[in-house]
């Protein structure tokens, strides 16, 4: 096993002899940051991944808080009147109205 280990590092070794790595001073520098705004560059430079099931969620609970004052639940209720008890029966007083109005 150790045998075929170094064979293959051996093949390794020969075939990137050829590769050499120039930019070591910008990896280092982009890595190991030194002054106060290239570790803010490095802090920026970050990928962000945003879970969509709690920013959906997130949302629609502020749409919810947001547009709730401005619905009203009584409004059928307004609109139609009162309820009034004439003769055993109960009606919207808009009903009664229109049918007095009528005669």
């Amino acid at each position: 096993m150790n045998d075929n280990r170094e064979k293959l590092h051996q093949k390794l070794e020969q075939e990137l002899n050829a590769h050499t790595f120039q930019n070591t001073e910008a990896v280092i520098k982009r890595t190991h940051p030194k002054t106060w705004s290239e570790r803010v560059s490095r802090w920026l430079n970050k990928d962000i991944e945003v879970s969509l099931l709690p920013v959906s969620a997130t949302v629609c609970g502020a749409l919810l808080l947001v547009t709730l004052p401005f619905v009203s639940i009584n409004d059928s209720a307004d609109q139609k009147g009162e309820l009034v008890n004439l003769k055993g029966s109960i009606y919207w007083s808009e009903m009664i109205e229109e049918r007095l109005g009528d005669k």
